[in-house]
């Protein structure tokens, strides 16, 4: 009976979790590189990636966030999702051939919220019908 009541408890309570510092750290670079921008999921995928899906009012950006993988310590590989990711993430990058962001305070480029909802002003119509 006891033994039933230990199990019982132990389904129950949930896992603690540690820090995962692979994840801060990733946290901490969309911030400087999309400041203003929701940070809506950064999840572990595959051999070491991140799976990262960030919004500003409508607009959402979808990339795999692959660290090193050939490239220097705290150097990330990026893998957009779709067309609208990769034209946006080509302007963030530090590379001018490839989606890469490098550990270089320097190099680092960012695209604020406010400037991709200015860009999205210009170029849409307006609904009231005046151009």
């Amino acid at each position: 009976m006891l033994l039933g009541l230990v199990l019982a408890g132990a389904l129950t309570v949930p896992i603690p979790g540690a820090p995962d510092p692979g994840r801060s750290a990733i946290e901490r670079q969309l911030a400087a590189r999309l400041p203003g921008w929701k940070v809506d999921r950064v999840a572990h995928s595959w051999e070491g990636a991140f799976t990262v899906v960030a919004s500003c009012v409508g607009h959402e950006i979808g990339f795999q966030y692959v660290p090193d993988h050939g490239l220097g310590l705290g150097d990330a590989w990026l893998q957009p999702s779709d067309p609208y990711s990769r034209d946006r993430l080509s302007e963030l990058s530090d590379h001018y051939r490839y989606l890469i962001w490098f550990n270089d305070p320097a190099l680092k480029h960012a695209l604020s919220c406010r400037e991709e909802l200015a860009r999205h002003r210009v170029t849409e119509p307006r609904s009231d019908g005046i151009d």
